[in-house]
């Protein structure tokens, strides 16, 4: 029987778990996956089981907790944090399913789910289902899930399960299925996010029943507040934690440099903390990341607040969360940015965690949540357009 646990002695098994992460973010790096025993101690934590229902031994965790514990895991390794919170959906697409699909797919609270929203795949309706052929890419801890996920057009004039798309008119579902039946590619060469395993996923042929196809468009079937919200509300708000952590790291490892390494030109030699330039530099990056983390602790609170209040959430709460998101991934590139070059020289190696953190904020500025598209989308709901962006 698995063990239950609340969302504070997941919150806190995270924080526990924290030091190792930090210490094998080079292994993960090395990999270019998450080390499989890691991936254990995460389970066994608790940190993927978040947003299952508490009807399932899950604890339900609060939207504001969720971007705490990411915030955590981040500030340990970018991309450890970057694949539990996309491992972390397993939950909610489970509450979206029907319930028995739902056991089927998901028999196992601590199970994984990988995979990409995109409709990069084909799916042709045919009896009780689809038939699913398809490459993806970007697929974050593909190589530890247990499910994956995948967007798909569907290539067929019978209606689709869903009469709408977050992609616009055209008929879309997104496929779940067991992580088995996929090809796992080895693709994943990048500098930024290296142990995340963002590697391609393909399949030809698969047989999905319609069961396990989400309606992105839908509500769920359950009543608690964290499934109240959008999916699409709900998957992208934790990611918020990712940037905020990082940002915070970037800046400690600063410090701590800064209290050790002297700098003896110009003469006389000092501590490059004594320099008014680095002072300067610690400040700036202190308000950037204080001002950002207000931000969104303050709009995801209020979010909160309304769905378990009123079991919606208000448009301009919606716009704000969007906005406080992005904005978090943007100042982590600027503080990224700010403490590499406060560090001059001794930041340039690859063994330097000021170098990966650069990377990886520049990495995490390119997913499809945080680009200038959607911040067009809210920015048009602040002139007035009532239609709120389709990943708010």
């Amino acid at each position: 029987m698995t063990e239950l646990l609340t969302a504070e002695q997941i919150l806190a098994n995270a924080r526990a778990l924290a030091p190792e992460i930090a210490s094998r973010a080079g292994e993960a790096a090395a990999q270019r996956r998450l080390p499989r025993d890691l991936v254990d101690k995460l389970k066994t934590a608790g940190c993927f089981r978040v947003m299952f229902p508490k009807s399932w031994g899950g604890p339900e965790m609060p939207l504001p907790m969720q971007v705490e514990m990411v915030e955590v895991l981040a500030q340990a390794d970018t991309s450890v944090a970057w694949c539990v919170k996309i491992g972390t959906d397993s939950g909610l697409f489970a509450a979206w399913l029907e319930e028995s699909a739902a056991r089927e797919l998901y028999p196992d609270i601590d199970f994984v789910t990988a995979g990409q929203a995109p409709p990069n795949g084909r799916a042709l309706k045919v009896d009780g289902g689809y038939r699913v052929s398809g490459r993806w890419g970007f697929g974050s801890g593909c190589t530890h899930a247990d499910v994956i996920v995948g967007g798909c057009l569907v290539e067929s004039g019978t209606a689709a399960r869903s009469t709408g798309s977050v992609f616009g008119t055209a008929e879309v579902v997104h496929i779940l299925a067991p992580a088995g039946r996929f090809e796992i590619e080895d693709t994943w060469f990048s500098t930024g996010l290296a142990g995340s395993g963002s590697h391609h996923y393909s399949t030809k042929d698969l047989f999905v029943p319609a069961s396990h196809v989400l309606d992105l468009m839908a509500p769920s079937g359950r009543d608690e507040p964290l499934y109240r919200l959008p999916i699409t509300a709900s998957v992208s708000i934790p990611m918020a934690g990712v940037p905020l952590g990082l940002a915070r790291r970037a800046i400690d490892e600063l410090c701590a440099l800064a209290g050790q390494k002297i700098i003896a030109i110009p003469p006389p030699p000092t501590l490059l903390k004594n320099l008014p330039r680095v002072r300067f530099a610690v400040a700036r990056a202190e308000s950037l990341l204080g001002a950002a983390r207000a931000y969104v602790y303050e709009t995801v609170q209020r979010l909160w607040s309304e769905v378990e209040d009123r079991g919606e959430v208000s448009m301009e709460t919606r716009r704000d969360v969007g906005l406080a998101r992005i904005h978090a991934h943007r100042m982590a590139c600027q503080v990224a940015q700010l403490m590499f070059d406060t560090a001059g020289p001794a930041a340039v190696y690859a063994s330097s965690p000021l170098d990966r953190l650069l990377r990886d904020a520049v990495t995490i500025n390119q997913h499809l949540l945080f680009n200038d598209g959607v911040l067009e989308e809210l920015g048009a709901m602040i002139l007035g357009d009532g239609v709120p962006t389709r990943f708010v």
